[in-house]
């Protein structure tokens, strides 16, 4: 761990435990399902909303980009893990504030902004205005898994960084991936589905 990394845990996490409303705060974001349910919510209205077809077809294209890019980020990631462990901020300092339960798996990088940053760039790349609260939304979750005490900075943005990485390339660069998600998508369209 660097000591930019180690002073941007300290400041962070040094502001849990003084206020209660900032921790309370805090626990909301930082759990297990507000923001993939979130992140899910933004993917279910990109696939029911469109007016018109190319506006379906786009969106629905945008929503299976998604689940792909965070399908291949944590199937990376894993990999990463198999062959990387980092210990927990608080496995290694007894003095860190948890605000959360302890994950016992590796902290680098983050599975929580790997997730959320795939879906959430997925999303950005398919509609810029839902993509920034898509992105808010991966950003607050990943700021409280340090806050909390459970990732150091670069657990996240590295996480950030793999899940964003993925979601650019499945969504611009990998055609063949295009051209079976358009296929799927015709097949989604016919069946009435998307």
């Amino acid at each position: 761990m660097t000591g930019l990394d180690e002073a941007l845990f300290q400041a962070l996490n040094g502001l849990a435990g003084r206020w209660p409303v900032l921790d309370g705060l805090a626990r909301l974001v930082v759990n297990d399902y507000l923001a993939p349910s979130t992140l899910a919510l933004m993917l279910v209205w990109m696939w029911v909303r469109g007016a018109t077809p190319p506006q379906r077809q786009s969106d629905t294209a945008a929503v299976l980009n998604a689940i792909v890019a965070q399908f291949l980020a944590n199937v990376i990631l894993k990999a990463v893990n198999l062959v990387y462990f980092r210990p927990r901020p608080f496995d290694s300092d007894p003095g860190v504030s948890l605000l959360f339960y302890r994950p016992w798996d590796s902290s680098f990088p983050s599975n929580p902004a790997t997730f959320a940053f795939a879906v959430a760039t997925a999303i950005y790349l398919g509609d810029r205005r839902l993509g920034r609260w898509a992105l808010c939304v991966a950003g607050l979750w990943a700021l409280a898994r340090v806050f909390c005490g459970v990732h150091y900075p670069s657990d996240v943005l590295a996480g950030a960084l793999l899940g964003s990485s993925i979601a650019f390339v499945v969504s611009r660069g990998f055609s063949a991936w295009a051209r079976l998600r358009d296929r799927l998508v015709s097949l989604l369209r016919e069946l009435l589905v998307a």
